[in-house]
């Protein structure tokens, strides 16, 4: 990845924190923190949510650690990572953090299919944060995922999603099924 793209995405994710935070779920859950939920739980519901994203794109599109774009690198399998990021706490509430590339994208197209996934989004309800400049969106849905959009401004084939989960407890942290590298997009229903 080259050292302006793995910027980007540090970026990024530091914004997502700060739109959402982890503790922005409580919906009822003690200090934000979702006791019911585990990591592998995390893992799915974030990984549905991709799929409903991609199912609203045209064919064609899929996500990918490996960008189409040659000029990008490639994207790390997801981590889980503690929710106090200040380095204080050594025992807290954890959180999943799973980002792909978006392929397939015809040239030309990448602001196009950017605002239809914003507009899916928008449609399904969830609440939109953009960011300051036009290169990035940020959606968190009713049950406390974020959703987060970006063209990293290298012309075609640089838009990435990730996924943030809601804070789940340290003791239900493990899982044993890896991340695939691709994520087909669904058929329509």
């Amino acid at each position: 990845m080259t050292r302006r793209a793995a910027l980007a995405l540090a970026v990024l994710a530091a914004l997502v924190g700060v739109l959402t935070g982890c503790s922005g779920h409580t919906s009822g859950k003690e200090s934000g923190v979702d006791q019911s939920l585990t990591e592998q739980a995390a893992r799915d519901r974030s990984y549905d949510y991709l799929r409903q994203t991609l199912a609203a794109l045209p064919p064609g599109v899929s996500l990918s650690y490996h960008p189409d774009s040659p000029v990008l690198g490639d994207l790390r399998p997801g981590v889980t990572v503690p929710c106090d990021d200040s380095n204080t706490v050594e025992h807290g509430p954890w959180n999943v953090q799973i980002r792909y590339w978006l392929v397939g994208v015809p040239p030309g197209q990448d602001r196009h299919y950017f605002d239809l996934i914003r507009a899916f989004w928008a449609g399904k309800g969830w609440t939109i944060r953009h960011g300051s400049t036009d290169d990035y969106t940020v959606a968190t849905t009713p049950d406390g995922y974020s959703i987060a959009l970006q063209d990293a401004g290298k012309g075609h084939g640089s838009l990435s999603l990730a996924t943030f989960s809601p804070c789940f407890p340290e003791s239900a942290q493990g899982t044993t099924t890896p991340q695939p590298s691709v994520i087909e997009r669904p058929d329509r229903k």
